[in-house]
């Protein structure tokens, strides 16, 4: 494939997810900082939001752009800005829904998240049955995939907020899950915001 041709001009879905919920994280990350710039440093593409794509220094000492399969293409930067200001969007109304989220429920999601010898499977059906139990807390009045993914992503959030060193897991668990079984509706969202 000629490196100046791009695999099309969306952002591949492993991507999406990852801006979406390391946006969400950004918008309110006082106490781990410093574990979300880590973390933004090992994520494929080396995105960082509000400041574009990083350059990697190539072996033959040029720098490119790193991204998939070529050169990222206007679209795909246009796409880049819509997810951030979903993640935005979706943080403003997460901290509306972060109350009904009982301390108790991040403490015990956190200690589970803590257990080294947890699967990535066991610590996605952590975050399941988290979920599970905030759901009678969503909002009557907003759809429930919304609600379920603004709730997945506080849950993030929240883990990170009370234990920092689980950032990195935690982020992976949610993008996965969000992966697994919210992606189509975080596609539409996208979608529908670029029309």
């Amino acid at each position: 494939m000629d490196p100046e041709v791009s695999n099309g001009s969306c952002l591949g879905k492993e991507c999406i997810t990852d801006l979406l919920v390391f946006g969400f994280l950004q918008s309110h990350c006082d106490k781990f900082h410093q574990e979300l710039e880590v973390l933004r440093q090992e994520l494929p593409g080396q995105f960082y939001l509000c400041g574009g794509w990083d350059d990697e220094l190539q072996t033959d000492g040029n720098r490119a752009s790193r991204s998939y399969g070529g050169r990222i293409e206007a679209d795909s930067e246009s796409q880049e800005e819509v997810i951030q200001n979903i993640a935005r969007h979706l943080a403003l109304v997460g901290d509306e829904m972060d109350r009904s989220i009982h301390p108790s429920l991040v403490n015990n999601l956190a200690a589970q998240f803590m257990n080294r010898s947890l699967l990535e499977e066991d610590r996605r059906n952590c975050l399941a049955t988290a979920l599970k139990e905030v759901a009678q807390t969503f909002p009557r009045d907003m759809e429930n995939e919304k609600a379920m993914l603004i709730m997945t992503m506080l849950l993030a959030r929240k883990v990170a907020d009370h234990t920092p060193s689980l950032l990195r897991d935690v982020f992976h668990s949610t993008v996965n899950f969000i992966n697994e079984n919210l992606f189509a509706y975080v596609r539409n969202l996208v979608r529908n915001e670029m029309d």
